[in-house]
Order: structure tokens, then C-alpha cells, then sequence
């Protein structure tokens, strides 16, 4: 056994998360990529924050004699899985159509960002733009019949010319998603159901707006707030808001600290004429 070397090595960021990193992922190789890796000495290496593939240099010359028989071009394919199911919940959507999957590949990519990682994205957050048709990469060899059926997460294809020059030097990739943003709603409820309260961002950044009464929860009265735009869902907020009422003389705080809102309660409302994402929050201290 001869020492091992990185060939390339995939990083995958979210938004959501608080070091930015999408962890819970697992990375399984296609058919064809794992009998390539097999038969010339590679390992696949999951890390904290994606996966690696890694060749044994003594077995350098099985590499070149498998771009051989694919015209020059190696293609290693991976398809990922999110183990958390919710995802979706805190990922921002992308259009995802009937009959598509999202493909990232070094095919077409942006070229090098910071620190010599190359965007496998077409802009900096996935897109619909990354979309491909399922029965296009069936037919490519990269999805089987099962996967048109259950299909993974996402798909990652990495090409390697080796016989170029420096075409077995470690290369390193990224690709980002963006955090769903949605508006946030408070529903005031009970002893904080209050004549004139009003939410106050400390840090200056949102501003909510009063939208009247409503029942909820079984019918119980209630003010709601929505906030005047969206603000995205993250693992760990950093968002300020408080509530409040006009006191003699000073204002009152009512609560210090609004709970922030949560990717578990999200729902869809008409606004402005427009169906948008909406994070309810029902405050009853």
C-alpha cells in the first residue's frame, strides 16, 4: 500500500446553521463511481462538513488506465442524503419541479472562490438554476431506476482528467444554501393581550406592524403583529425583539425577550394579494 493523497473534496455551507456548515449529510457513490474507486485504490472520507475522495499513489496508473477507457475524464458521482427529514422546513426553496433533482458538478462552474474552493453552485446560494431532469441523469449512468423512484437529496459529480496537467492535484469544492426567510408573526394572547402594545427591534433592523384581532388557539382573542418584512430562520437567532406598552412617564417592557420564531411553525398566508411564508409565534405569559 503506497500513501494516500486528496484527489478533491466537497464542502457544503447552510445558511441556517450557526458555523454555517450543513451537517447530518451522508454521501453514497453511484454504481459506476464505486467500481472505478474499487478497482483503483480510492477511499471516500466523510468529513464535519461534506466528504473527500482519497487515491493510493501507487496505484496511479489504474486511475490513468480508467480515463483511458472514458476518453480522458473520470466522473465521480455522489448522491446525498439530508439525514434530518425537515430540511426542507429551513432551507430556502429553490423551485424544485416535478421530475427534477438538484445536480451540482465542476462541469460549468463559476471558477475559484476564497481559499481556491471552487463554487459548484451556479450563483452563490442554490438555485433553480442547479435543477436537472431525473431521466437525464438516468440515461447519463448517474441514477439508476431506483433513485428515479426515491430520489436522493442532491446529486454531486466531480470530473478528473488525470492525464492533464495537474490533473491529480487536490482540488477543493464548495456549494451553498441559503436559509428560508419568512415573515414573523406574533399573536399576543391572555395577560399580553394588552390596549396598546407594540414589539421593538433592539438592534434597530425589523419593524413589525399591528394587523388587528383575530381568534385563535380555540377561539381566544388576540393582537397580531406581523413584521414588515421577511427575516430568515436560523439554528441559533440572534434577533433582539421586544415587547412593550406606553407607561406614565416611560414606557413599559412587557417581555425583554420575544421567543424567536421556529422553523416548526410555518404556514402560508395572503398578504397584499400575495401567498408568502409566514412564522407564527403565540405569546400567552
Amino acid at each position: 500500500m503506497g500513501f494516500f493523497k486528496s484527489l478533491f473534496a466537497v464542502s457544503v455551507e447552510h445558511g441556517y446553521f450557526s458555523d454555517g456548515l450543513w451537517k447530518g449529510l451522508d454521501f453514497v457513490p453511484t454504481a459506476a463511481t464505486l467500481k472505478v474507486m474499487n478497482g483503483a485504490g480510492m477511499m471516500l472520507r466523510q468529513s464535519r462538513s461534506g466528504f473527500g475522495v482519497i487515491f493510493d499513489e501507487a496505484k496511479t496508473e489504474s486511475l490513468f488506465l480508467y480515463s483511458r477507457d472514458t476518453k480522458g475524464t473520470l466522473c465521480f458521482s455522489f448522491k446525498a442524503y439530508a439525514r434530518d427529514r425537515t430540511f426542507t422546513n429551513y432551507t430556502a426553496p429553490f423551485g424544485r419541479k416535478e421530475g427534477s433533482i438538484l445536480s451540482f458538478s465542476n462541469r460549468g462552474s463559476d471558477g475559484p472562490i476564497e481559499a481556491g474552493k471552487i463554487r459548484l453552485s451556479k450563483s452563490e446560494c442554490v438555485s433553480e438554476a442547479d435543477l436537472a431532469e431525473i431521466n437525464a441523469l438516468v440515461a447519463d449512468g448517474i441514477l439508476d431506476a431506483a433513485d428515479k423512484r426515491m430520489p436522493p437529496d442532491f446529486i454531486v459529480s466531480i470530473f478528473v482528467e488525470p492525464e492533464k496537467a495537474g490533473g491529480l492535484s487536490p482540488q477543493s469544492f464548495t456549494l451553498g444554501f441559503g436559509a428560508r426567510q419568512s415573515y414573523w408573526k406574533y399573536n399576543l394572547l391572555g395577560k399580553m393581550n394588552r390596549p396598546q402594545p407594540f414589539i421593538v427591534d433592539l438592534d434597530n433592523r425589523i419593524e413589525f406592524e399591528f394587523h388587528g384581532e383575530a381568534l385563535v388557539a380555540g377561539s381566544k382573542p388576540a393582537k397580531v403583529f406581523l413584521s414588515k418584512e421577511m427575516i430568515p430562520l436560523l439554528e441559533r437567532s440572534n434577533y433582539r425583539f421586544q415587547l412593550r406598552e406606553p407607561g406614565e412617564g416611560a414606557v413599559k417592557i412587557l417581555i425583554k425577550r420575544l421567543p424567536v420564531a421556529s422553523e416548526g411553525r410555518l404556514g402560508q398566508e395572503t398578504i397584499n394579494g400575495k401567498r408568502v411564508i409566514v412564522a407564527e409565534s403565540f405569546i400567552n405569559y
